[in-house]
């Protein structure tokens, strides 16, 4: 299983069960299926942020701890890998 989970700062956690991401801690809970595609973009800084960034829906943007990054990095790799391949299995063979 894919599962995974990381803490981008004291009040919000990103989670990945294989087709969703969610992200609890913030106003409500946020949801993204892996049909809508989503990554993660991180800028630095003073105030560094991590954005989910859908290919359909609304984006997402909130602050993290520079120490945390290594786990939403890690986080966003297995993401890529599972939207990679699901994206391969929606496309027709050639």
């Amino acid at each position: 299983m894919l599962w995974y989970e990381a803490q981008a700062n004291d009040n919000a956690l990103l989670v990945f069960d294989g087709s969703v991401l969610e992200v609890f801690g913030l106003s409500g809970t946020h949801r993204y299926h892996i049909w809508q595609e989503p990554r993660l973009q991180f800028s630095d800084g003073a105030r560094p942020r991590v954005t989910i960034i859908p290919r359909r829906g609304p984006c997402l943007s909130l602050a993290y701890d520079a120490h945390r990054l290594d786990g939403l990095r890690a986080l966003a790799d297995r993401l890529a890998r599972v939207r990679a391949s699901t994206s391969e299995e929606r496309e027709p063979a050639g």
